[in-house]
């Protein structure tokens, strides 16, 4: 009122001709402008407290002598610009990749949609778009009457949380917001109200409700929209009880007002609390595990990426490809710190000593030898299978180190952020008076979709079982080398040395073409296959050239795997057949007859794998060479320089499969003009190392 009346003031000062009743509408038009204007001005500096954490924590870190000097992340008053996609029914192609949705604005919903319509046990409030809830569709059974509901939820973007999780032994309901957005006051209400009675209208009538435990992410938005509708709920009579997990290591424990932010290890918390609740505890008993798992709980999150939200713009050039962010957020915010990109052995370690440091009143987790832990290890969103078994392994070592007992272990996507490329882990330390409690939770039954499968109690030692007929890892220790070498045995030794020389350095160019036309493991497999001859030359019983190439073979079976493995067996394996019938007659081999022996190896290689000259394989490196023999055999040429005109005759045959119609190998999915550019990396692996044996002789 008093600003209206200032207002008002004014324009009369100016001898406004404006009447008193439009002047009045003028002062509240103007009121509405300025307010908005503070409110803009408000989100502004809150996104700039928010990000402040960041450099905040950075500077916590960097004192630790953890993070390295380097510079920090930028703080901004500027809001996240996102840009909007206009919305279609197709797959939408954005930076950092295609997203296999359709309309930006409906992601959440038909998400939900999906994930209830492929799980019977599952079901969901009838309220979209301003309500998203998933629910047990079994939660009014009988069995469940007295059971204390467990809710959850929090922004889409996270899954399998929250949704996944809903499911007997976890969650009884889950909220969803829209993408990283806090679900409302009223759909958490709702959610409250559908399970607070699992006993049906005749409880709700009595009003004998078990109760529910709200478990939220410390996040301002959650803890005012879930409190909100916890308090609603009460004035109905229904008893609700909430705790908060803040289990992110990343921030010291005096940053401001907000605290520490809620991360993966709450979908522990979900675990346990829910099987408590399925155990049929009162609420309270349920509440006080779940509190004492918060407060046993410490993880920390490290990412390669940032995350990408259909319909929106990120900055690609905020994580550099030789870095990674240390302590980010799991709704894309900034992390503590950027950090050179290391091996997981490295981050494991950088990881658990951040988790430990007791410095800037952290303190957030002491573990001594002796002590036993829970661990989760959580893929972001685009982390592979692989890079989180290496993961586990590493940070495992690193507790094994410290004599610390991982007495479970949990790994895999549990509370993502879209598609970033990071890892998560998360500790749980095992107190003595709830240990056992604990870890009855974690390995009690759930059939929630989003929760692995698989754990239990770990074996103190696991045994490992014996390879069968352990040869082909016995590194040709049937052979052995002799004392004194022949000159056949000098000349072998130094034909293998330099065919592994020449595949070792040729394993980029087999990777770059590989990688166009194949899967990429090409120069990787001839690698091991070269230093595998390398490290067994000094046992081969080089002075016999068929039980080198004998040898050879279990070499190979050792090193190479896939298809090129398996086919140059049975190319050597030939070849030593053919080698040992002239040696058998003290017969030196002629022209024609490396041209025979070639020749029935190559056969026998086609005959197994299927594919024929012409088909674009190493074949087509392979037959050119014995063709060439064969002319030169008949021709009556010396072998040394027949083999001249075959190694030739290979390189051009290999050079040639450019613009080859592929009829086998990975090739044959491979697009025409790619082909046409790009050789077989099998074919130029054969003409390699036949121009180094031929070099060596």
């Amino acid at each position: 009122r008093d600003m209206l009346g200032d207002m008002e003031s004014g324009l009369t000062s100016f001898r406004s001709p404006i009447s008193r009743p439009r002047r009045r509408a003028w002062s509240i038009f103007a009121l509405v402008l300025a307010c908005l204007a503070v409110s803009i001005i408000s989100l502004r500096i809150t996104n700039f407290h928010f990000r402040g954490h960041s450099v905040a924590a950075a500077m916590a870190l960097r004192r630790t002598g953890y993070i390295p000097s380097m510079a920090l992340p930028r703080t901004t008053m500027t809001a996240r610009k996102g840009k909007r996609v206009a919305s279609g029914r197709r797959m939408r192609v954005e930076a950092g990749g295609v997203k296999f949705v359709n309309n930006p604005d409906d992601i959440v919903t038909e998400a939900l949609d999906g994930l209830v319509a492929a799980h019977p046990f599952l079901t969901r409030l009838d309220g979209y778009p301003e309500i998203k809830v998933v629910l047990r569709a079994d939660w009014e059974d009988p069995e469940n009457e007295n059971k204390v509901a467990v809710i959850s939820g929090g922004g889409g973007g996270h899954e399998p949380a929250h949704a996944g999780y809903v499911g007997k032994g976890m969650l009884t309901a889950a909220v969803s917001g829209d993408v990283f957005a806090s679900p409302s006051a009223l759909a958490v209400l709702a959610a409250i109200r559908s399970v607070a009675y699992p006993g049906g209208d005749a409880q709700r009538a009595a009003k004998k409700s078990p109760g529910v435990l709200l478990i939220i992410k410390n996040y301002t938005g959650d803890r005012i929209n879930f409190r909100i509708a916890a308090e609603q709920a009460r004035i109905e009579g229904i008893p609700v009880e909430m705790v908060v997990v803040a289990d992110d290591c990343a921030l010291p424990s005096s940053k401001g007002v907000t605290g520490r932010r809620g991360i993966a290890g709450t979908a522990l918390v979900h675990k346990i609390a829910g099987g408590a609740a399925e155990a049929g505890l009162p609420l309270g008993a349920v509440k006080e595990e779940a509190e004492a798992t918060i407060d046993s709980l410490a993880s920390l999150g490290v990412s390669s990426s940032v995350c990408h939200v259909p319909g929106r713009t990120e900055d690609e050039t905020r994580i550099p490809g030789d870095q990674v962010e240390m302590g980010l957020g799991i709704h894309g915010e900034p992390g503590a710190a950027k950090i050179p990109l290391a091996s997981a052995d490295s981050l494991a370690d950088n990881m658990i000593d951040i988790i430990l440091d007791p410095s800037d009143g952290r303190n957030y987790m002491n573990l001594q030898s002796g002590d036993s832990v829970v661990l989760l290890v959580n893929n972001l969103g685009s982390a592979t299978a692989l890079e989180i078994s290496i993961f586990t392994k590493s940070v495992l070592s690193k507790l094994d180190s410290m004599g610390v007992s991982v007495e479970r272990i949990i790994a895999g996507p549990l509370v993502t952020s879209m598609d970033m490329a990071g890892i998560s882990l998360s500790l749980i330390k095992l107190e003595d008076a709830t240990r056992d409690t604990l870890l009855d939770r974690i390995d009690s039954d759930t059939n929630a979709p989003g929760w692995p499968r698989g754990g239990g109690p770990r074996p103190k030692d696991k045994k490992l079982i014996p390879v069968p007929f352990d040869r082909a890892s016995n590194k040709a220790a049937r052979f052995s080398r002799p004392k004194t070498l022949t000159p056949k045995g000098l000349m072998m030794d130094r034909v293998l040395m330099e065919v592994s020389k020449a595949l070792e350095e040729g394993e980029e160019s087999l990777t770059d073409w590989d990688n166009k036309v194949g899967d990429g493991d090409c120069g990787v497999t001839f690698k091991r296959g070269a230093i595998g001859i390398r490290e067994d030359l000094s046992r081969y019983p080089v002075n016999s050239m068929a039980d080198t190439l004998q040898a050879l073979t279990e070499t190979v079976a050792r090193t190479m795997g896939g298809t090129s493995g398996a086919l140059y067996r049975i190319l050597l394996l030939s070849l030593s057949t053919s080698a040992r019938e002239y040696e058998e007659k003290s017969m030196p081999m002629d022209t024609a007859g490396a041209a025979a022996a070639l020749h029935r190896a190559v056969d026998a290689m086609s005959n197994s794998g299927g594919a024929i000259e012409g088909d674009r394989t190493m074949l087509d490196a392979l037959y050119p060479a014995v063709h060439a023999l064969r002319r030169a055999a008949e021709d009556g040429m010396e072998l040394k320089d027949a083999l001249q005109i075959a190694v030739e005759a290979a390189e051009n045959g290999a050079e040639s499969t450019k613009g080859m119609l592929a009829r086998a190998g990975r090739s044959n999915y491979v697009p025409d003009d790619v082909l046409a550019t790009t050789p077989d990396p099998g074919a130029k692996a054969t003409a390699m190392w036949m121009r180094a044996a031929l070099g060596a002789l």
